[in-house]
């Protein structure tokens, strides 16, 4: 394959993978602890260090395209709504849930009352306070203060499980809004306050994110011109060349 036209279908298929990314971030610009995803390109040159994914050819070594996905844990805004169980951390930090793969971590906050009287999320998991267990609410009044006890009419039923990890932080989502740590990153305790009442939404800036996918379409279609180029020409030659 010619060395430009490879460069060409690099950088299609980054813009590709890029519009993807985007159009998941759009489609949770209202999804409450949301962390949306970016990416980053680095221009590498084949070779050696970097060999290609085709064989090398006698054409000059072609360019790619490294692509950089990764999360954005900026904080989304924070809004108040005075609902009783919608909670929001003021600074760092990550609730922790039990799913049925284990313990997940979340900045989502618009919890409920499962049928069994357990504060769960909005997927049904339960939410975990100190030493791991759920916390069960079923009451009239239920206040939750900023270091994460909870009162139920009067009475403690135990405290909010709070967790953050040292940056910088390597988690893998599983979901829209839940990540787990990878390898030997170890959740601690987080003295981050909690807000009842309040819910932080996503970080996703719609406006920011459409300019981006009107400019990805546009490299998307630069790209694609390339290409249609390069196989002109190639189709060029071999018709010439079939005359001589």
């Amino acid at each position: 394959m010619n060395s430009g036209m490879y460069a060409a279908v690099s950088g299609n298929l980054a813009a590709m993978r890029r519009l993807d990314i985007i159009s998941n971030n759009l489609a949770n610009a209202n999804t409450a602890g949301f962390k949306k995803d970016k990416m980053s390109f680095e221009g590498l040159l084949a070779g050696a260090v970097n060999p290609p994914v085709v064989p090398q050819s006698m054409t000059a070594d072609p360019i790619l395209q490294k692509e950089n996905v990764y999360i954005d844990y900026s904080s989304g805004p924070i809004s108040q709504t005075g609902n009783t169980l919608d909670l929001a951390l003021d600074g760092d930090g990550f609730f922790a849930v039990t799913t049925p793969t284990g313990t997940a971590y979340t900045r989502q906050g618009n919890f409920r009352m499962s049928a069994d009287g357990n504060l769960v999320t909005a997927d049904g998991y339960p939410l975990q306070g100190q030493g791991g267990a759920p916390l069960r609410v079923q009451g009239n009044r239920i206040d939750i203060d900023a270091r994460g006890a909870v009162v139920v009419d009067g009475v403690p039923v135990g405290t909010l499980a709070v967790f953050d990890f040292d940056k910088p932080y390597q988690l893998t989502k599983t979901g829209a809004t839940l990540f787990v740590p990878d390898g030997q990153q170890e959740p601690r305790q987080s003295s981050t306050q909690i807000l009842q009442g309040h819910l932080e939404g996503s970080n996703v800036e719609s406006i920011s994110e459409m300019v981006q996918m009107i400019e990805t379409n546009r490299y998307f279609e630069a790209c694609s011109k390339v290409i249609r180029g390069f196989d002109d020409m190639a189709t060029k030659a071999a018709n010439e060349l079939g005359r001589l």
